[in-house]
């Protein structure tokens, strides 16, 4: 069954995976009446309409964004302050804008400072996505069960979160609502820092020992195949977060190495009874 739609005109700015998926799933369910894409690559824009993601293209922010009731900026994080601050000058009071970021509290915090933009601000992480990347890898379904985090503060009003909730709920998606830094903290845990751990396991693989990597090694590593640029800046842009994440993964492998070392059976054990209780406990609350 389709939802009735919250928004007539949405403008999505940036049409990569993410801003891909978020399009094909508004209109496959027709929920709006024009879908705009908006992003500096014509090629992408092309591809995006071909999927049928968006109903027209540009490349010029404020044309795009013209008449939008909501714009999602889904372009790298290091961006959306910025673009922003430009969507809040190129549109009216009656537009919301929101955003797909990995991270949130700086980016709340330098957003909060415009008074014009923070007032239609309310920021948005769907924690779904891929390795891939471009519109060609756009999925209507990627949001479908997956949750979404909303990160309000005490300036945001609440119809407008509301409306925001219900927008992503018509997507399929579950919505959660987290303080900014609590977001951060969250995310560094179940998100960047496995990252930073996947990168670091690929790394170390001598070159020598790739031909015999099998499943194990490819599942485990499979994030590390993401655009090394982006990550970048999102891991430097949580890094406090990040970095106390890694530094209880240390230790805790530091404790696994110093088992091995003593032939400690019953010590390793633990740990890994431990790993595997919370890791299929983790997977019955996704069902």
């Amino acid at each position: 069954m389709t939802a009735k739609p919250v928004f007539k005109n949405i403008a999505l700015l940036g049409v990569g995976l993410i801003g891909g998926s978020i399009g094909e799933a508004i209109c496959a369910r027709s929920l709006a009446e024009e879908v705009v894409g908006i992003d500096r690559e014509a090629k992408n824009l092309r591809a995006a309409k071909r999927r049928s993601a968006i109903m027209r293209g540009t490349r010029d922010l404020a044309r795009g964004v013209a008449e939008a009731d909501l714009v999602i900026i889904c372009t790298p994080v290091e961006t959306i302050v910025e673009l922003v601050g430009k969507v809040a000058d190129a549109t009216g009071p009656h537009c919301l804008i929101t955003d797909v970021g990995s991270t949130k509290a700086r980016i709340v915090a330098e957003i909060e400072r415009n008074k014009a933009a923070a007032a239609r601000f309310v920021g948005s992480h769907p924690l779904a996505g891929s390795e891939r990347k471009g519109p060609g890898n756009a999925d209507k379904n990627l949001l479908e069960s997956q949750s979404v985090i909303l990160t309000p503060t005490k300036k945001t009003d609440p119809a407008t979160l509301r409306r925001l909730k219900r927008f992503w709920t018509s997507l399929g998606a579950r919505t959660v609502t987290m303080r900014p830094a609590e977001h951060d903290r969250c995310i560094a845990a179940v998100s960047h820092l496995p990252h930073l751990v996947a990168a670091a396991l690929t790394a170390s693989t001598p070159d020598r020992e790739l031909a015999q990597a099998a499943s194990g090694w490819l599942d485990t590593t499979r994030i590390a195949a993401g655009d090394a640029e982006m990550w970048a800046n999102i891991l430097i842009d949580n890094r406090s977060h990040i970095l106390k994440s890694a530094s209880r993964f240390g230790k805790l492998v530091a404790s696994m190495c110093r088992a091995l070392e003593a032939g400690d059976r019953a010590a390793l054990c633990k740990i890994l009874q431990d790993a595997q209780e919370k890791r299929n406990s983790a997977r019955s609350s996704d069902t």
